[in-house]
């Protein structure tokens, strides 16, 4: 097929997709690239908004907005001007603004967690506008998580996790022996609160232990695979307030034979 044909198919294509599909004449947004989860502190990363603006158009400005606050205006051939949550870490390549008629695209030294949120890129001319919007998830693990066991009264223990630091606030699952609490213990199961600490607790309420278990703290953060367990081994001989009388009889014997044990080897 000779080149004078192939022009003239795709003279024809173009022709049918106006007719059919006047949109694609119109100045509008195709594309809004952000990272959907990332963690804190990670990057640079690239927040890309992909447009097309028609040749006869001018009065182009490209805006980004950050949950409802604008943080960044490009009005080309002036150099794009960054405000707020990204302000110190946004940078500009040449090659990234060499295209303002179909591309804004922002690199971020890294993210923050202040930067978690809906970002909308909108862009308008004298004669069109558009816009669209995003969200990117922002998280950060925990610093440190524990397991407690403590007496509830005679019969019962207390189980309870704590996990400090985790952003945004983890969801928390405690499993005996591989099964989750929450399957025979719903009533008792409940988050206790989240503090301006970032401190996320969950306790159960379980029937004391006559042998050892294994106890976990499942962690995992909403909108993310993140997903971690705390484990301890809790031996039954650790409870102190409400072993039998018989125990304690037993413990303060045991004791009694230890400190006889160390005098003697002091003896010698």
């Amino acid at each position: 097929m000779s080149s004078a044909t192939n022009d003239i198919s795709l003279l024809f294509i173009v022709i049918l997709l106006r007719n059919h599909f006047p949109d694609v004449q119109a100045s509008k947004i195709y594309a809004l690239d952000v990272p959907l989860v990332i963690r804190n502190g990670s990057g640079p990363i690239d927040l890309s908004c992909i447009y097309n603006v028609k040749e006869h158009e001018n009065g182009l400005v490209v805006k980004w907005y950050h949950n409802t606050d604008q943080i960044y205006q490009w009005i080309p051939p002036m150099p794009p001007q960054d405000v707020g949550v990204i302000s110190g870490f946004a940078e500009y390549p040449e090659e990234y603004l060499r295209h303002p008629n179909s591309r804004s695209i922002i690199r971020l030294k890294m993210a923050t967690l202040e930067m978690r949120g809906d970002y909308t890129c909108a862009i308008s001319t004298f004669q069109e506008e558009d816009a669209r919007r995003t969200r990117m998830t922002v998280y950060e693990p925990e610093s440190n998580a524990t397991i407690h066991v403590s007496s509830f009264n005679e019969s019962h223990m207390n189980v309870t996790c704590v996990v400090n630091g985790a952003q945004p606030r983890p969801m928390l699952k405690i499993y005996v022996e591989g099964m989750e609490v929450n399957n025979y213990y719903d009533k008792s199961v409940k988050i206790i609160g989240y503090q301006d600490t970032f401190s996320t607790k969950r306790s159960a309420i379980m029937s004391n232990a006559l042998e050892p278990l294994l106890l976990e703290c499942e962690i995992s953060i909403p909108y993310t695979d993140y997903k971690r367990r705390e484990k301890i081994v809790y031996y039954p001989t650790q409870m102190l307030s409400q072993t039998s009388g018989a125990s304690r009889n037993r413990d303060r014997a045991i004791g009694i034979i230890v400190l006889f044990c160390i005098r003697e080897v002091l003896r010698k």
